[in-house]
């Protein structure tokens, strides 16, 4: 939250942060940030990026994509972490394919996503 009352997002416009699960809570309290914060730091939390490390709940992965956008929902798994040995890979991805989604867009959450991330990125900055 401090990123984004700070002003850094506005300070440094090509600024690209990965927010873990799927924006934690922010997708949930985007009425709560819009009436206290204003429509101006709505915004600004929309431009986070998000991971699908969320152990399989394709109904708030459908949320984070309606909030953030599918072209900021980046796969991620939290491996090794979540499902031993190897993370949750298999259960993450099982939810992705059952968002409300298209298939293209589930394209972009598995691979898209995070190769445009990464070629927007300037390194120069």
């Amino acid at each position: 939250m401090d990123i984004v009352k700070k002003g850094l997002f506005k300070k440094y416009p090509n600024l690209k942060i990965i927010v873990h699960h799927a924006g934690a809570m922010i997708p949930f309290f985007a009425g709560r940030i819009k009436y206290i914060l204003g429509e101006d730091s709505l915004e600004d939390f929309k431009k986070f990026y998000v991971d699908t490390a969320i152990l399989g709940n394709s109904k708030a992965l459908d949320l984070a994509a309606s909030f953030f956008g599918i072209n900021h929902l980046v796969f991620g798994t939290d491996a090794p972490l979540g499902i031993m040995p190897a993370g949750a890979t298999k259960e993450i991805s099982e939810a992705i394919e059952n968002m409300d989604a298209t298939s293209e867009e589930k394209e972009d959450i598995f691979k898209n996503s995070i190769m445009n991330l990464i070629k927007k990125g300037d390194w120069n900055e």
